[in-house]
């Protein structure tokens, strides 16, 4: 029971220490519950699933941003007005959102997030940084953020040292800073005793008041393979929010409805597959290949327009899975529907000697949800199925996985529900790329 466990929560943590329920993957009953028990302020790591959650829930919560934000995000976030943006781990991020509160007209109040764990895996500024951000906050830098701390995370380990260390030097650094400031957000349920002890003002409990998420098995491997298949949008690149725009515009311009929602939906197909169901849904045959053409050349350009020209933000955490993955000898293939050239150039740029291989649209005839561009990396790869892995994040993509008689990994990174993937048979969906990566930290 929700109330019961924020009971003996309570129990535990002094006056003056603000207690964040964390929410994140929690449904909307559970939350109310915890709500109706006293409770106001929550923490979700999402944006999109922040926008399901406010307005299905009472006006006065205060909502925690407490996941890793990507700029194109920062528009949508603000929105809602956000309590406390707990995570901004970088300049880049600190300039994006002052910008634009400035533009929705309101100041944005936000911790800092310091890097004091001994993983690569953890985010934020370094000590270092947080000291040299101290005359952009006194000279007003950012007139439209307020920082108001710092937040952070100890080292995951079971040594009571360690995690000490982490959240002493947090505070020591917070106490030594010329610029006062006053919140000190660390500090979850496995630890937070210990953060408060160490001068934390600020927890942020979640398995302890709502449980396990419940949405994942605990399955273990008998070993790590030795081939995984990654897609590529949405698992190597955030680059599906661009997709959706430039794909729905495109549409459109040619008379063929198409929503955001459709995009995620069909990710995973070659562009011509997509085109030519959109065709069908409107006129009952396949398109031509004067309109594949048209629309496509739309697409992509628009897809330029909105990116700059410039790479897609990889999806955080991406490279210490790969980089784990490489330190223990495994092959890593790319398996995309892609045939966007500007796409594949960045790929080859960004992971210049990651990739054993790319199957892209250029390589197939039948794209996701057809197994053929999973097969054919099998195929390449010169492993048995039962040593090979998939990596997606779309249903269409989960199915072709599935097709192709591997082992296949979900990690959410959109904006479907994981009901979506474990539809589609999934043998594990995962939230992020951080859970991955302890996931396969944990095969034998």
């Amino acid at each position: 029971m929700v109330a019961e466990q924020i009971r003996n929560v309570r129990a535990h943590i002094p006056a003056g220490v603000t207690l964040v329920c964390v929410s994140k993957f929690h449904p909307v009953e559970a939350i109310r519950e915890a709500y109706e028990a006293g409770e106001r302020h929550f923490g979700e790591s999402r944006v999109q699933e922040l926008q399901k959650k406010v307005p299905a829930l009472p006006a006065d919560i205060h909502w925690h941003f407490i996941g890793h934000l990507q700029t194109n995000k920062v528009r949508d976030l603000l929105k809602m007005r956000p309590y406390l943006i707990q995570s901004v781990d970088s300049v880049r991020l600190l300039q994006a959102i002052n910008d634009e509160a400035a533009k929705q007209g309101f100041v944005q109040d936000v911790l800092l997030e310091v890097h004091v764990a001994k993983e690569e895996s953890k985010t934020g500024f370094s000590p270092e940084e947080i000291s040299n951000q101290q005359s952009a906050i006194s000279n007003n830098h950012y007139p439209n953020i307020r920082i108001l701390g710092l937040m952070a995370m100890a080292t995951n380990t079971d040594d009571e040292t360690e995690i000490r260390r982490c959240f002493s030097k947090a505070k020591e650094l917070l106490s030594t800073l010329d610029v006062k400031l006053s919140t000190l957000s660390m500090g979850m349920s496995d630890d937070y005793r210990i953060a408060i002890e160490c001068g934390s003002t600020m927890v942020r409990i979640g398995s302890t008041i709502f449980g396990s998420r419940g949405s994942t098995p605990n399955y273990t491997v008998r070993a790590l393979p030795k081939a995984v298949f990654f897609d590529q949008d949405g698992v190597l690149f955030n680059s599906m929010p661009y997709h959706a725009r430039s794909w729905e515009w495109a549409m459109h311009k040619h008379g063929l409805p198409f929503t955001e929602n459709q995009t995620y939906q069909n990710e995973g197909r070659t562009g011509a597959s997509v085109i030519n169901e959109a065709n069908r849904l409107i006129h009952g045959v396949d398109a031509t290949p004067e309109l594949i053409e048209a629309v496509y050349a739309d697409k992509s350009q628009h897809f330029n327009e909105l990116t700059g020209g410039k790479l897609p933000e990889l999806i955080p955490g991406i490279r210490e899975v790969l980089a784990f993955l490489k330190s223990r000898g495994v092959q890593c293939w790319v398996v995309t529907g892609s045939g966007q050239k500007s796409l594949l150039d960045n790929l080859r740029k960004t992971f210049p000697d990651t990739f054993s291989g790319v199957i892209s649209a250029f390589d197939v005839q039948h794209g996701k949800p057809h197994p053929e561009p999973y097969l054919k990396a099998w195929e390449r790869c010169g492993f048995a199925k039962n040593e090979c892995m998939v990596v997606e994040n779309a249903p269409l993509g989960v199915r072709a996985g599935k097709a192709a008689e591997l082992f296949t990994v979900a990690v959410n990174t959109g904006i479907l529900p994981d009901s979506a993937l474990w539809e589609e048979k999934a043998d594990v969906v995962l939230p992020d790329m951080q859970a991955l990566l302890a996931w396969l930290q944990q095969c034998q």
